[in-house]
């Protein structure tokens, strides 16, 4: 038998192996009437398996396109991501400058005038419930110079009252740079580019780090004035209310003292006039 025919039957074998393995091991060989036709039939198996390897080629290609752009579609999304995070920060610290810018506020009691670097809010006279009442706010409020009204009635019934604060500190005292007593004193609202503030009653000084708002004495209403009273911490240097000097006894501030017993002595004393410090950071 011609040799190159045995090659071409081995060829053919192998080709209708691999292409028609799926079908089963009992398929019937092609058969062959003739070289010419054994030669025919080969080609078109290799033209077949041509076909089928390009086929291959081509999903191939395929494949790896779209993987390509499967990895340029998540580089995107993850720069996409990236970029949202960092505007997420950026609006973060903005946020928390502007909540820097917004600052604090403070009353300083005593005085129509804020420290330099701090804004007026507004300014206005110092008030609160009258010495003997048993009712009323117990706080010392800040009431601005400049009132406006919403309904109001001047009928009586029963409301809580309110009147203007004056100093009863006996003179000389010793205390306050200025005489203070029955004199009748201002308030301001005050707004600062700072984060916290805090009155320290017991300190004529801030702890270091704080800024020093204002100091003054810690006052309130005198101990055997009905109550509750609450503390204030009344500038040292006081301003005073024009014409507000006729000891009206309505509200009215005290220097505050020490007591030892459950309060340890030291660090206090007995009987010694409580400082009180404004303090800011």
């Amino acid at each position: 038998m011609d040799s190159k025919f045995v090659i071409c039957w081995g060829i053919v074998s192998l080709i209708v192996l691999v292409t028609h393995q799926s079908k089963g091991d009992n398929e019937a060989e092609p058969k062959c009437f003739s070289r010419f036709d054994y030669d025919y039939k080969m080609l078109q198996k290799l033209v077949s398996l041509e076909q089928t390897i390009q086929n291959l080629k081509d999903s191939l290609a395929d494949s790896k396109k779209r993987i390509e752009e499967l990895s340029r579609e998540n580089e995107q999304t993850t720069q996409n991501l990236k970029d949202s995070l960092a505007e997420t920060i950026n609006k973060i610290q903005e946020l928390s400058r502007k909540n820097v810018d917004y600052g604090s506020v403070y009353i300083r009691w005593g005085r129509n005038e804020c420290q330099d670097k701090a804004e007026v809010i507004y300014k206005g006279f110092t008030a609160g419930k009258k010495h003997n009442d048993k009712g009323s706010g117990s706080n010392t409020v800040c009431l601005p110079e400049d009132p406006s009204w919403l309904n109001y009635s001047t009928s009586d019934y029963p409301r809580g009252t309110v009147y203007g604060t004056e100093i009863d500190v006996e003179e000389p005292n010793g205390i306050f740079e200025n005489k203070v007593n029955n004199q009748d004193i201002p308030c301001v609202a005050c707004h600062i580019k700072k984060g916290s503030v805090i009155m320290i009653p017991g300190r004529g000084h801030c702890y270091t780090g704080w800024n020093l708002e204002y100091a003054g004495y810690l006052m309130a209403e005198f101990h055997g004035h009905p109550g509750p009273h609450n503390h204030v911490c009344v500038d040292h240097h006081p301003d005073f209310i024009q014409g507000g000097g006729g000891n009206a006894n309505e509200h009215i501030l005290y220097l505050t003292i020490s007591k030892c017993g459950s309060l340890p002595c030291p660090p206090y004393a007995n009987d010694k006039e409580l400082a009180c410090v404004v303090c800011s950071k």
